[in-house]
């Protein structure tokens, strides 16, 4: 139970603030000093001490301490042709080849999520593939500066190996060391890749911040990439909100969506940042998208649920909304997929 509170702590420290930094930031969505989410009434808005009440009266399930996994290790380097393959590799990290394209999601490899090298959430498992049997990565996409999602030595690994185009919001290009293949985006922003590959930058509903004194200085978002006329929707870290719809409204329906379905327990906390597996059905049905995968769940202990929780209520919810199975799809670790 300490062990855990302490856990809990490091990473509430680490991803809130007290003060925001102050930069002039060219944006709409920049005002007084910090980002904010499309809908005001949305931001987080969660001090210290009500994350303290909230944990101490919070019972969080015992997770295991190490889960046995297996790891890939023959993973084709390329696929060339129109099929989207995507493979699981740990918590909001996929691997998506396409096209001759290799794309990877909020890379994180290291053993913690978190400031620190001795405490903060731990892993469960091993990424099923290792940063050695990563193939050669064209770009990296990257939603937010949270640690969980923004693992500076796992991406910089990948930088100095494999100098990949890297996308991401605004205000977080300044967090890495390597900054000359770097594009950051605006909300609605977009870049070319090459002739058939365009990458968006879309709004989603969260916040941002990695240390005491820049809470919401850098944008949080997700992204569509559209390939060769297929359309990929990669959603971060997000709770539900009207913006799922807005990006229907923009580019049509999805192919294959990547949405959040951990992290949500205790709904009264975490509701407006994190949605749960009915959140995640409502947007899949927001995007019209025709097939969806679950995300950041089962690789570190972020919140209260049990780690099995979001697979076995996705799979009542998808029953709930008359939604088959394979067109909602909680991947296990390591499977790859292809559409």
């Amino acid at each position: 139970m300490k062990k855990l509170f302490l856990v809990s702590l490091i990473l509430f420290i680490s991803s809130c603030s007290l003060n925001s930094v102050k930069e002039n930031i060219d944006s709409p969505n920049f005002k007084d000093g910090i980002f904010h989410n499309l809908d005001p009434n949305k931001n987080r808005k969660k001090g210290f001490f009500r994350f303290l009440s909230m944990r101490l009266k919070t019972d969080w399930s015992d997770w295991p301490d190490w889960v046995s996994t297996d790891e890939v290790v023959n993973l084709n380097s390329r696929e060339s042709s129109e099929k989207i393959k995507v493979s699981w590799i740990n918590h909001s990290t996929f691997l998506i080849q396409t096209q001759g394209l290799n794309i990877i999601t909020d890379p994180i490899f290291s053993e913690r999520a978190s400031p620190v090298s001795f405490a903060g959430p731990k892993r469960v498992h091993k990424p099923s593939i290792s940063l050695t049997n990563l193939p050669k990565i064209d770009i990296v996409i990257i939603s937010h500066d949270h640690y969980d999602h923004l693992d500076l030595d796992s991406i910089n690994t990948i930088i100095e190996r494999d100098n990949p185009k890297v996308y991401l919001g605004l205000g977080v290009k300044k967090r890495l060391e390597n900054q000359s293949n770097v594009i950051e985006l605006d909300w609605w922003e977009s870049r070319k890749f090459n002739e058939i590959t365009t990458i968006h930058f879309v709004p989603v509903q969260h916040f941002s911040g990695r240390t005491l004194s820049d809470r919401n200085s850098t944008l949080w978002g997700g992204f569509v990439l559209e390939v060769g006329g297929r359309k990929i929707y990669f959603g971060g870290d997000t709770g539900y909100g009207n913006h799922f719809k807005k990006v229907f409204s923009e580019f049509g329906e999805m192919d294959v969506s990547f949405l959040p379905i951990g992290a949500y327990a205790p709904r009264s906390f975490m509701k407006y940042m994190h949605m749960n597996p009915e959140d995640a059905v409502k947007a899949h049905n927001d995007l019209n998208s025709k097939k969806s995968i679950g995300m950041h769940f089962e690789t570190f202990q972020m919140t209260a649920e049990p780690r099995d929780e979001p697979r076995k209520i996705l799979n009542d919810i998808l029953k709930k909304y008359q939604i088959n199975e394979g067109n909602f799809i909680s991947p296990i670790l390591g499977q790859t997929l292809t559409f």
